[in-house]
């Protein structure tokens, strides 16, 4: 049996805690001086790599709108 379902971008239901590596990443794409700046996102076959980045764009986006 295959463990891994071809829903991209879905929300899973059940997450571990990675708020401090999203915010990492955001504050590290937000400062112009980091090396950070261009970022490799990689892994298997579902394990949340389009979450996480949804995850970071959704923060980014709450930083710039100030909410």
């Amino acid at each position: 049996m295959n463990p891994f379902n071809p829903s991209f971008g879905k929300v899973p239901t059940v997450f571990l805690d990675r708020n401090k590596l999203v915010n990492t990443v955001t504050k590290n794409l937000e400062n112009p001086n980091s090396p950070y700046q261009t970022t490799l996102i990689y892994g298997l076959r579902g394990v949340g790599k389009t979450s996480f980045l949804t995850d970071v764009s959704k923060n980014v986006a709450k930083k710039r709108t100030g909410l």
